[in-house]
């Protein structure tokens, strides 16, 4: 996967879109990760883990979990979630290549995060798709506005929206 770097624009207009998702959800953190397994950038809480670990492991999963959707005859996977006793993670994808990971406790739920960073991941799609036009990534036949509006007319269907 090519090396690419944010913009500063780009950068506060993610930051923004994280640090609102933190503060509608009450979640500890939010992670952007690259399918390769690249830390892009943390909003939040980290400190207690190893951030690039963290990132590498949360893109084999979505991989992992990728080809399983593959596997049971789905084209891709929309989410993936980590349920432990005191975190859980809630992952989708951007842009086809980024991973937006949320951790959050007993104090979310993941309702309230999947709705949340759905909305989050439609804002942010439209960030990097202009980022990857910029520096020349972009491909052609895949619609990323497509998969958004799908899972977005999922999520507001499940939450009666």
């Amino acid at each position: 996967m090519p090396q690419w770097t944010l913009f500063e624009n780009d950068f506060r207009a993610i930051d923004q879109v994280l640090n609102a998702l933190l503060e509608k959800t009450n979640a500890l953190a939010v992670h952007l990760v690259d399918r390769s397994g690249q830390l892009i950038t943390t909003s939040g809480r980290s400190a207690d883990f190893d951030a690039t670990a963290f990132a590498s492991l949360v893109a084999a999963d979505f991989t992992a979990n990728a080809e399983l959707s593959q596997l049971m005859g789905d084209a891709s996977v929309v989410a993936v979630v980590h349920e432990g006793k005191t975190r859980t993670a809630y992952s989708c994808l951007l842009a086809d290549r980024i991973i937006m990971c949320t951790v959050f406790d007993r104090r979310s739920t993941l309702g309230l995060v999947r709705l949340r960073a759905t909305r989050a991941a439609r804002e942010l799609d439209g960030v990097f798709e202009n980022l990857f036009e910029k520096v020349g990534m972009v491909e052609t036949g895949r619609s990323t506005g497509e998969y958004a509006a799908a899972a977005g007319r999922e999520v507001d269907a499940l939450f009666g929206e």
